[in-house]
């Protein structure tokens, strides 16, 4: 009996022996026979037959048997279904598994490396995919798999390992609005499986433009996945990013900590969790600032939100000035029914030649997990500059609400008061509300600034990008130099020397950051040196162009209208409109700087100018301009005075030059000019000056970006001039009389070019001295027609006078 059992072991072992012998055989047969064209042909059949995709395999296709079953394969290219277009190639790549554990219905991959991979992910409006044929089942595949799947236990997938390199995605889904490149420099992963903690890996690079999102992305971590549920716990995680996210350029974070996510109820927990930021937004530049939270668990289904030791630390500069925020939160917890917790303090400072400070503290929350109130908000604002104080209190309710996230200022009280810089003391009082969410942030404020009343509404969309605000606001007066301080009031306007700010570059590109609608109201408005009352201003921007629709007011004893552009984009402005009944001494004194003109008058421009430096866009101006002025002065030279020296200076004919003086002036009773301007250059042929005594036309040119004047004015003296020097003038009547003007802007020359002039004045000279000697004055032209000569020698006479007449026409 003994040796019949033995018999049988030997049986069953050399049967098994056999089988194993003839397996392996079997193995070897098939890898020595393996036609790997043959199944790169049944491949590429196969995708054309199921897909109607294109597959091109130029390498060669390896098998390894033992001790993995694996998969070789290199230069690789798939098309777009029914397209020629690519839409994954890969360089390189080796798929391995093992044998056994495949017998059991399990998928134990020993390791996944592949390099050089291009892969071009797509979804249109309507959500179609371009991998969505890869994702439907089979015809039938779900009602052949059914029974399968109630007889057997769902496969097991188990990775050993996965090494990616080079992998360049290109995503553009128009349903997120989403276009870019997403490069994974390097990837690697350890074991993946269920409930299995793995390490990972990363290095990738971000190129988007939709999310406008460029920068490097790198980190390790530990990760548990659950994939029954969808679930992942992330430890010992550290992830950095460098780059320019929407918003923000600069950017250098860091997180750091452990995070649960919980795929069935959506939950996040965090225990503990660390960032570190340094970036700029606009004029806000971050250096390094930490926030930090010991616990943090939310649970939107089940609405529990709880948090211990939240505490943030920020320090930057903001338009060159030190500021810095710190917030501290001892605890909070929330559920469906009760809140509890502490409230939460900080502080923010700024510095600056007006430093501030706010101190801010709230009481206990109260309420529930859907409205977590804090009524006793409370904010004390002080600032001690070198010439101006500030101080203040602000008062409110907070009102967060978790699901959707939005905070709410409800009853909120506004008392400030700023003081000294030499200025009346300013006081503002005001109520009102304000809110904000993801989406969107409004406001509702009234109340009065000194003594005039004030309100302002508004809302702005937070989803979209750029920034949409529309804003409304009411003044009775608004004083923007108090608000800003004397450093605002600029001593000289906006004139100046030829090349004044040549260099000062013309940067539009904050027009861009949002778009929007905006109306302002004053009753009366100050800022620097201009004053102007019923102020009214509407405008609209929209990528990067602003456009002032309408810009009206009364300022300078009269009232103007005028509208105006600013495009960042091509770096361009633009303005036309019209003032009328202005005081053009004051017009000029405010807007440049000068005093050349006075009187009482209607301007009117259109003009444009592009560039990216003053001195670019004064070189560029084009347009037209034109001014009507009446009973007023040109000044710099009283022309009538210079007139009357006219025999001292015929006698020497040499030309007389005066440098501009603006105590002298030449009065007129109208004016009319013109202006046709390109390249920077104004040019005029029309103007006329209408005076009394003096008729004055001219042409010549006004060179913006040079800041030069080259015009010739033609004086005429009338006939009207008795009583006002008409005796020193009498030898220019009838004769043009050429004055020069030259020069830069502020050191202008009158050139008074009388040797053009001596002739005509000799013969008007002459003329008189004949006339007295012979009898030859002008006839009196209230006396009767002349009697016939009583004798021959009257007669003669008569004939002399005609013909000296003649010559002197």
């Amino acid at each position: 009996m003994q040796m019949t059992r033995n018999a049988a072991w030997r049986w069953v072992g050399w049967t098994v022996l056999a089988l194993v012998l003839l397996l392996a055989g079997a193995v070897i047969w098939f890898a020595s026979s393996f036609d790997g064209e043959r199944y790169k042909q049944l491949a590429i059949d196969w995708m054309k037959t199921e897909h109607n995709r294109t597959l091109q395999i130029a390498g060669p296709l390896k098998l390894s048997i033992f001790p993995r079953l694996g998969v070789q394969v290199a230069g690789v290219r798939l098309s777009e279904p029914g397209r020629a277009q690519t839409f994954v190639s890969v360089e390189r790549a080796a798929v391995s598994a093992a044998l056994w554990p495949l017998l059991r219905g399990d998928v134990v991959i020993g390791g996944v490396d592949a390099r050089g991979v291009r892969v071009t992910l797509q979804r249109d409006k309507n959500g179609v995919r371009n991998i969505d044929d890869f994702l439907r089942p089979a015809p039938g595949a779900d009602a052949a798999a059914a029974p399968a799947a109630e007889k057997s236990a769902p496969m097991r997938l188990d990775i050993r390992r996965i090494e990616l390199a080079d992998v360049r995605a290109r995503v553009q889904d128009e349903m997120t609005n989403l276009d870019g490149e997403l490069l994974i420099a390097s990837l690697s992963t350890g074991r993946i499986a269920d409930k299995v903690e793995m390490p990972v890996s990363v290095a990738a690079h971000f190129d988007f433009k939709t999310p406008a999102i460029q920068g490097d992305l790198t980190g390790d971590a530990d990760v548990t996945p659950d994939l029954t549920t969808g679930s992942a716990a992330v430890s010992d995680m550290t992830l950095a990013f460098k780059g320019d996210v929407p918003g923000a350029s600069a950017v250098d974070a860091l997180l750091e900590g452990s995070v649960v996510w919980n795929g069935n109820t959506r939950a996040v927990e965090a225990q503990p969790l660390r960032v570190k930021l340094a970036a700029t937004a606009g004029a806000l530049k971050l250096e390094t600032s930490t926030a930090s939270v010991e616990r943090f668990a939310y649970a939107p289904a089940a609405k529990s939100l709880s948090m211990t030791k939240l505490q943030a630390k920020l320090t930057g500069t903001q338009a060159g000035e030190p500021v810095s925020l710190e917030l501290d939160w001892p605890e909070l917890n929330a559920t469906r029914q009760a809140l509890g917790g502490s409230g939460a303090s900080g502080r923010f400072s700024r510095g600056g030649a007006l430093p501030i400070e706010l101190r801010f503290k709230t009481g206990a929350p109260t309420g529930s997990f859907d409205a977590i109130s804090f009524a006793g908000v409370q904010a004390e604002l002080s600032s001690r500059g070198k010439d101006r104080q500030l101080s203040g209190t602000l008062r409110s309710r907070l009102t967060v609400r978790p699901t959707p996230v939005s905070v709410a200022l409800d009853g909120l009280d506004l008392n400030a008061k700023l003081e000294g810089g030499g200025l009346p003391a300013l006081t503002v009082a005001a109520s009102g509300e304000a809110s904000a969410s993801a989406e969107r942030a409004q406001w509702k404020l009234n109340g009065r600034l000194n003594d005039g009343a004030f309100d302002s509404d508004g809302l702005a969309k937070l989803d979209v990008t750029p920034l949409h605000v529309r804003a409304n606001a009411r003044f009775d007066a608004l004083d923007l130099d108090r608000l800003l301080g004397p450093g605002s009031a600029a001593s000289a306007p906006a004139g100046g020397t030829a090349g004044s700010g040549g260099d000062t570059p013309v940067d539009l590109s904050g027009l861009r950051s949002l778009d929007g609608e905006f109306a302002l109201r004053a009753g009366s408005f100050s800022y620097k040196q201009y004053q102007v009352r019923d102020a009214r201003l509407d405008a609209t921007l929209e990528a990067g162009m602003l456009r002032v629709t309408s810009m009206q007011g009364m300022a300078w004893g009269g009232q103007f209208d005028a509208r105006a552009i600013a495009d960042a984009r091509a770096s361009r402005v633009a303005v036309d409109g019209v003032a009328r009944g202005i005081d053009l001494k004051a017009l000029l004194a405010d807007v440049a700087g000068k005093d050349w003109i006075e009187g009482t008058g209607n301007v009117t421009v259109d003009l444009e100018a592009a560039g990216r430096t003053v001195q670019e866009m004064q070189s560029r101006l084009a347009g037209r301009a034109a001014l009507d002025v009446k009973d007023g002065a040109i000044r710099g030279i009283n022309l009538a005075k210079r007139l009357r020296e006219a025999e001292a200076m015929l006698t020497s004919r040499r030309d007389e030059s005066h440098a501009a003086v603006q105590t002298e002036k030449t009065d007129f009773s109208e004016l009319h000019v013109s202006f046709n301007v390109a390249e920077g250059v104004a040019r005029s042929n029309d103007l006329e000056v209408k005076s009394p005594f003096l008729r004055i036309g001219g042409a010549g040119t006004i060179d913006i970006g040079r800041g030069r004047v080259d015009y010739l004015v033609r004086t005429t003296v009338t006939d009207t001039t008795k009583g006002q020097g008409g005796a020193e003038l009498a030898a220019l009547r009838g004769v043009t009389v050429p004055v020069r003007l030259t020069g830069p802007f502020d050191a202008l020359d009158w050139k008074i070019e009388w040797s053009a002039v001596a002739t005509g004045a000799i013969a008007n000279k002459l003329r008189e001295r004949l006339g007295d000697k012979l009898g030859l004055g002008a006839p009196d032209a209230t006396a009767s027609a002349p009697a016939k000569p009583a004798t021959p020698k009257e007669a003669a006479r008569e004939a002399l006078k005609d013909k000296l007449r003649n010559i002197f026409k």
